[in-house]
């Protein structure tokens, strides 16, 4: 039986008791207290040091810096060309981050956008970027589409060019990124964010279909034509287990990748924390985006996740913890980070769920 009784059971109290309840709760009650920091925030030596005092001021002791954001580089590398935003060549946002941040006795983490490369209407117009070098890398859906504009976390609509978890090069590409900030930089952690598929219908890159053949003898898009393109999704006992095997496929392709990067951290930087922002309902994330991330925690691939639990009322944020409470047995709990949004909501309803996240058994939130 689990430690707590169901989350939405305790709304109706928490709306009443909450507020008061919270001016003895203080921030520093939980272990790990993140926050989050937007690329756009860190093109300059004052943004910096803006957000990392801002983050000390309030508590926070974790900062999650944004170094990769569309296929680009917020720091000096020979992988990955340097981002446009950073207008000053000279300057690393990622080595003065790091500095400034352990001077002020906080813990710096490298937020890496994974395989979303990119997120406007213009395509890149850089010959550099990996989304004109590579086009072979870029992920489709079975219509050959290579956009998606699904749940974006901030309500932005772009459309998303996500690049192909089941292609060899990407994969490559993305260890040797990995590779170069750990070995370049005293990072405290490394974390990943969009270690996902596009959405449902993503996934039909031509290298994933010709090993997805290779191992059962069908190419996926078949089975997705035989349902009459997704239009009659009846489909005979043999093709049920096909369509089956294409989704645990998906789903090991971005696991597999997890699992690379715990082991070249273990390599490098033993120290080095491994999380990875996933989305809040891990039945959805399993079943619709192949983010099985509740397996990432119970076989230690990673240190924590944090789902982006950005419903802007109380009781759709406690239904979120109720689905996790179903998936996760309590003894992984400790691996949750809670994420709590606000950009959807005022700062009132925010505290709101940072206290609910306490009450509730987690021990961090950002």
């Amino acid at each position: 039986m689990r430690d707590f009784s169901k989350a939405a059971r305790k709304v109706a109290f928490f709306c009443i008791t909450g507020l008061q309840i919270l001016q003895t709760q203080p921030m520093s009650q939980f272990e790990f207290r993140g926050i989050w920091v937007v690329r756009g925030s860190l093109t300059s030596q004052e943004d910096i040091e803006r957000a990392l005092r801002f983050a000390k001021a309030h508590q926070f002791n974790n900062v999650f810096v944004q170094m990769r954001g569309r296929g680009d580089a917020f720091y000096d590398s020979r992988v990955v060309k340097k981002s446009e935003l950073v207008k000053d060549s000279q300057f690393d946002p990622l080595e003065y981050a790091v500095r400034r941040g352990h001077d002020l006795g906080l813990k710096i983490h490298a937020w890496l956008n994974v395989y979303l490369i990119w997120s406007s209407d213009r395509l890149p117009e850089d010959e550099q970027h990996v989304f004109n070098q590579f086009p072979e890398w870029i992920d489709k859906t079975s219509l050959g589409k290579s956009t998606s504009a699904a749940d974006a976390p901030n309500g932005n609509s772009n459309p998303m060019q996500f690049l192909s978890p089941a292609h060899p090069g990407v994969t490559n590409h993305l260890v040797k990124v990995i590779r170069e900030m750990l070995s370049s930089y005293d990072i405290d952690g490394l974390h990943l964010d969009y270690m996902r598929y596009g959405d449902s219908d993503f996934g039909y890159n031509i290298a994933a279909r010709i090993e997805f053949e290779r191992r059962n003898g069908v190419d996926p898009l078949r089975l997705f034509t035989s349902s009459g393109y997704g239009m009659n999704p009846v489909w005979d006992e043999e093709t049920q287990k096909l369509m089956q095997k294409w989704n645990l496929f998906r789903r090991e392709m971005v696991t597999d990748f997890v699992r690379r990067c715990s082991v070249i951290i273990l390599e490098m930087n033993p120290e080095c924390l491994l999380t990875v922002a996933v989305k809040p309902n891990p039945k959805q994330a399993r079943n619709r985006y192949f983010q099985e991330w509740d397996k990432w925690l119970t076989e230690g691939l990673v240190d924590y996740v944090l789902p982006m639990n950005y419903a802007s009322d109380i009781r759709g944020f406690a239904g979120v913890i109720d689905e996790i409470y179903d998936v996760v047995p309590n003894k992984y709990w400790p691996g949750i980070i809670m994420g709590i949004s606000i950009f959807n909501q005022s700062s009132l309803d925010s505290r709101d769920k940072i206290h609910y996240s306490r009450i509730t058994g987690f021990r961090g939130i950002s």
